[in-house]
């Protein structure tokens, strides 16, 4: 009889002390096509995730069955200064770039193990990471070719707002996606 699947809330600091666990996930789903990412990329999570993971804001949902990691989401808020909106393919209107204190959570990752793909273990790392934010929006950057996860954020309210590419040598476009988490009462005197 196959174990039943735990979701679990992590700390930074929890999340941290498990970083190698994080990463070999991390490097067995990109490794498959339309990533096929090597090594490099998995060295480059983890020294990005040790900052993120003391990011003000920080989530990680985790999924588990039994002890074996099945699938993880996390994500940080932006900050006022974030350069996410850099490397941007076309010039978006500032009302959609500005970032202020609490305005946009990014959704870094959603990573499930191919066998548990199909049952809901994403939709569930995303419904309830991104439930009780308390920012406005939520982003995350996803490449065009990635037709499953693609079809996933559409059915699950995302929206392309443009597509950027990030500033690493041979990086690959991304599609800049935005889902509203809800109505800031201080959206209108930033926006």
């Amino acid at each position: 009889m196959a174990a039943s699947i735990d979701f679990h809330a992590v700390g930074g600091e929890a999340a941290w002390g498990h970083a190698d666990e994080l990463g070999e996930l991390y490097a067995e789903v990109y490794a498959e096509p339309p990533y096929c990412w090597g090594s490099e990329h998995a060295a480059l999570f983890k020294q990005r995730f040790e900052c993120q993971c003391r990011q003000n804001g920080f989530a990680l949902m985790e999924a588990r069955e039994g002890e074996q990691l099945i699938g993880i989401a996390f994500g940080v808020t932006l900050r006022p200064t974030t350069p996410w909106w850099q490397g941007l393919l076309s010039p978006l209107p500032a009302t959609t770039t500005t970032e202020y204190p609490n305005r946009t959570f990014a959704l870094v990752e959603l990573l499930v193990r191919a066998p548990w793909r199909r049952r809901h273990v994403g939709q569930t790392l995303h419904d309830r990471l991104l439930a009780n934010r308390s920012e406005e929006r939520a982003t995350l950057t996803v490449l065009p070719a990635a037709a499953a996860a693609q079809a996933a954020y559409r059915k699950w309210g995302w929206e392309r707002v443009g597509q950027k590419r990030n500033p690493l040598p041979g990086s690959p476009v991304f599609d800049v996606l935005v889902k509203p988490l809800r109505r800031s009462e201080g959206a209108a005197t930033h926006g």
